[in-house]
Parts: structure tokens; sequence; C-alpha cells
């Protein structure tokens, strides 16, 4: 069955307010949802950040008017499953 999911994107200036008085190094982790609406997230880290560029999802790059932040799985071993 289809659902109809709505969010609000955040702004540059909510980020900012969030990010106001902590230290310059502490990492960010961004948990990543498995699904729309769904309570089942990845967690990931912040790798770049940078306004009008991406990748898109056949691996071509883009330009873009958005300010897009990459993130990649935390540092660590993990069990390589055959493809």
């Amino acid at each position: 069955m289809d659902f109809e999911h709505t969010v609000q994107a955040w702004t540059v200036g909510q980020l900012r307010d969030a990010l106001a008085g902590l230290p310059d190094d502490l990492p960010i982790i961004v948990d990543v949802a498995e699904a729309p609406g769904g309570d089942t997230v990845q967690e990931q880290v912040v790798v770049h950040a940078g306004v009008g560029h991406g990748v898109d999802g056949q691996g071509e790059p883009f330009l873009g008017r958005d300010f897009r932040i990459g993130c990649e799985f935390p540092s660590g071993t993990y069990l390589q499953r055959d493809r």
C-alpha cells in the first residue's frame, strides 16, 4: 500500500542554530533512515559538505544549487558479503 511521506527539510540557518556552541572537534554522526517514515536507521559520519555538486544514483556527477552533505559508514571492520 502506498502512503504519502512529507517532511520539512532543514535550512542552513536551522543547522547553524543547532551547531551553535558545540566544540569544533565534535564528530558529526548522521542517522540515515532505511525507509520513509521508518524507525530503523544506519549510523553514518559526515565526510564532506559543499554547495553545487554531487553524484547521482548512477555515479554521475551533477551540478545543483543545494548544500549537500556526504556521508559514509564509520571507520571499522565490516563483514564483506559476497556479491
